[in-house]
């Protein structure tokens, strides 16, 4: 095994031209507990661009002095474990949720080592990329859903961004348990695709009033429970968009609106947050035990034909950069994942 590998890193925040392929040298098992992945595929994430952009040191215990790796979640095989690791082997297939900003380099990169309990077997009956398109926004919709979201069959549930990664994710969990879904979106190519992964209705926000819609759909003021995957000014016009006792679920950092909090309290809204990558900065091996427990259940939603990620393209290194460009700009639809 070569003492190098390719990555694509960043000595400095800034934009996509920051990004460098570079030969550096391989990452090393150094406790009994870790294993070395050979990475096949990571996903590219919108957490990847705003890293790039900001530099932020999110953990300030981790080591420093490297170049910063992005990619916050991947896929690959097992190549070497510690002497402490159980219940994977050499040659597994796996995928994860680790790394990605300064101080713990991520998944843009050959190989990657990390502790042997947060990889998971990938799902069997998909290769490589289509899995590396689900770790981090499988979880993410999993725990806005599942654990913030509280939906129940029936419910008339609101999705923002539904033609995103997240959005698409959380519309087939939300159609798996009955629930009735709309889904705000940009223009027709996204609205049929909302509605080819099972959204009821699709409101076109840049000409339709959001409001009325719900109101016309649901019989009430609002849906039942409000996905925010936009956030910034989308989360402040949300506490409209949600029905009376209801419930608004915000996943992107966001100001709270101008006049503070007087509409949620007024129409008594649950307000709640999900933020996957707590339990890692906090080192919370717990919680990390937890979400690697809900990525063996996506796998098993993936491998029954339950879930399925709807890719917008594939990419090398080379085009990493612009895919961050056009995840800034919203311009895709689904996902997007880096081919090593």
């Amino acid at each position: 095994m070569s003492e190098t590998m390719r990555a694509l890193v960043m000595f400095a925040p800034g934009g996509p031209e920051v990004l460098q392929v570079r030969e550096i040298a391989r990452p090393k098992i150094e406790r009994p507990s870790d294993v070395l992945v050979r990475v096949t595929a990571a996903g590219v994430n919108p957490a990847d661009w705003q890293n790039r952009k900001s530099g932020q040191r999110h953990d300030p215990y981790a080591a420093t002095g490297s170049p910063t790796i992005l990619g916050i979640d991947g896929v690959g095989v097992i190549e070497d474990i510690g002497d402490a690791v159980d219940g994977i082997s050499i040659g597994d297939e796996v995928w994860y949720i680790d790394g990605g900003y300064p101080g713990n380099p991520g998944s843009y990169a050959e190989y990657k080592v990390i502790h042997g309990a947060y990889v998971s077997r990938k799902p069997a009956s998909v290769d490589f990329v289509q899995a590396a398109a689900l770790p981090v926004v499988g979880l993410t919709a999993w725990e806005a859903v599942f654990d913030k979201g509280n939906v129940k069959s029936g419910d008339h549930v609101l999705v923002h961004g539904g033609a995103g990664g997240l959005g698409h994710i959380a519309i087939q969990y939300l159609a798996n348990i009955g629930a009735r879904t709309a889904t705000t979106v940009s223009n027709e190519v996204k609205a049929e695709f909302v509605l080819g992964m099972g959204a009821e209705i699709a409101i076109r926000y840049r000409s339709e009033d959001v409001n009325e819609k719900l109101r016309s759909w649901s019989g009430k003021d609002g849906a039942a429970v409000v996905f925010d995957f936009v956030g910034h000014e989308n989360f402040a016009r949300s506490f409209e968009h949600v029905a009376p006792y209801g419930r608004l679920v915000n996943t992107v950092v966001s100001d709270w609106p101008s006049g503070g909090n007087a509409l949620a309290e007024w129409k008594n809204l649950d307000v709640s947050f999900v933020n996957i990558g707590l339990p890692q900065i906090a080192r919370d091996h717990r919680n990390r035990l937890r979400q690697v427990a809900v990525l063996d259940a996506i796998a098993n939603l993936v491998d029954t034909n339950k879930l399925r990620a709807h890719i917008d393209r594939v990419v090398s290194f080379d085009g990493v950069g612009e895919a961050h460009r056009a995840l800034e700009a919203g311009e895709t639809i689904g996902r997007v994942v880096l081919r090593l």
